[in-house]
């Protein structure tokens, strides 16, 4: 059987060595197969129906050896897809050190001309933990210390493959990591007093308190101004303006400018009971590569009343997490999904 060829390109701009092998990644529930990556992400000639740049999700990596394959579940971002949806690449995020590691050994292992199987896994571990004054006693007598050596190594590899599987139960079990979460602020709803048609007020970045925001014209000639009750941005309007709205009925959502954003995470409540006030996370925001440090400053464990009330069966019970960053978020991230790790 032909030996795959393995190319490695030169290229001043890029940060990592990309490299022409076939490795193989799993994106929902669909496999390809990769002819560029490095341990910076990968590139795929091929379609990926249903997702666009920007997006995040987790891929599993498949490693490829001779008498096995190493399966890595790693987070990443889609970066580009070309014109003709032909071609993709993703980036990879937050890789762990082990992952880390596992690829610069097989990165190094391909640019040094060897092939990556189980046998030659074990002679580069093997050798790269010799010492130099062996090295012409093995190639002389090439005999029992070598084996003995060879065992070493099989089983430094067992260990290491050992720690990859128990890095990724400790992952699955005992890290607590949600993408439920938003950047958010308490909000004020505007509800219409009577019965009227919509009509928006001067429209501002932020209303002042008491600044017109909206009002209501009633069939009867009346009209009832709707004012901002504080330093309050427009985030969304319930009933658009030109409409009517009845009694009590929505008009406008306002936040108050003034508020310090948080994080708004949603958990299980088996996962909820580990956590406790005070607790330190990570917190991945859109276009951002590093996390942002927060800190949770409530639990709450209350019922939910609104899905209490909408009958019949609930579903399985969540408790909203409040963070508060370590480092203000910007107003206009207010309504942005992120990811939340709790360390």
């Amino acid at each position: 059987m032909a030996e795959p060829q393995i190319v490695a390109e030169t290229e001043v701009h890029r940060r990592h060595v990309r490299l022409r092998i076939p490795v193989g990644v799993e994106i929902d529930g669909v496999r390809y197969v990769t002819d560029d990556w490095s341990v910076g992400g990968f590139g795929v000639n091929a379609e990926l129906p249903g997702r666009r740049p920007g997006d995040r999700f987790t891929v599993r990596l498949f490693l490829p050896f001779e008498d096995f394959e190493i399966v890595l579940p790693v987070d990443c971002e889609l970066v580009y897809v070309t014109e003709d949806g032909g071609r993709f690449g993703c980036r990879f995020l937050g890789l762990s050190k082990g992952q880390l590691e596992l690829f610069r050994f097989v990165v190094d292992a391909y640019l040094s001309g060897e092939i990556v199987g189980a046998g030659d896994v074990l002679a580069v571990v093997a050798r790269a933990g010799e010492p130099a004054r062996l090295r012409p006693l093995l190639e002389e007598e090439g005999g029992g210390l070598r084996r003995w050596l060879g065992h070493a190594a099989l089983a430094l590899a067992a260990v290491a493959l050992l720690g990859l599987a128990g890095l990724g139960i400790w992952q699955r079990w005992f890290v607590i990591e949600t993408e439920d979460a938003v950047v958010w602020t308490p909000l004020v709803t505007l509800e219409a007093p009577l019965a009227g048609k919509v009509v928006a007020g001067p429209r501002k970045p932020i209303y002042a308190p008491g600044d017109v925001v909206a009002r209501i014209e009633a069939l009867d000639e009346r009209v009832v101004f709707l004012e901002s009750p504080c330093e309050c941005a427009v985030v969304n309007w319930k009933t658009l303006p030109g409409q009517y709205a009845a009694p009590g009925d929505p008009v406008l959502v306002m936040a108050d400018a003034n508020e310090p954003l948080v994080v708004r995470a949603r958990l299980p409540v088996r996962d909820a009971l580990r956590l406790e006030v005070g607790q330190r996370a990570q917190v991945w925001l859109p276009g951002e590569d590093e996390p942002r440090l927060a800190q949770i400053i409530r639990i709450d464990f209350g019922p939910d009343l609104a899905r209490l009330g909408a009958g019949g069966d609930p579903g399985p019970r969540r408790v909203l997490v409040h963070l508060r960053p370590d480092r203000p978020f910007d107003f206009d991230r207010l309504g942005s999904l992120v990811r939340v790790r709790f360390l």
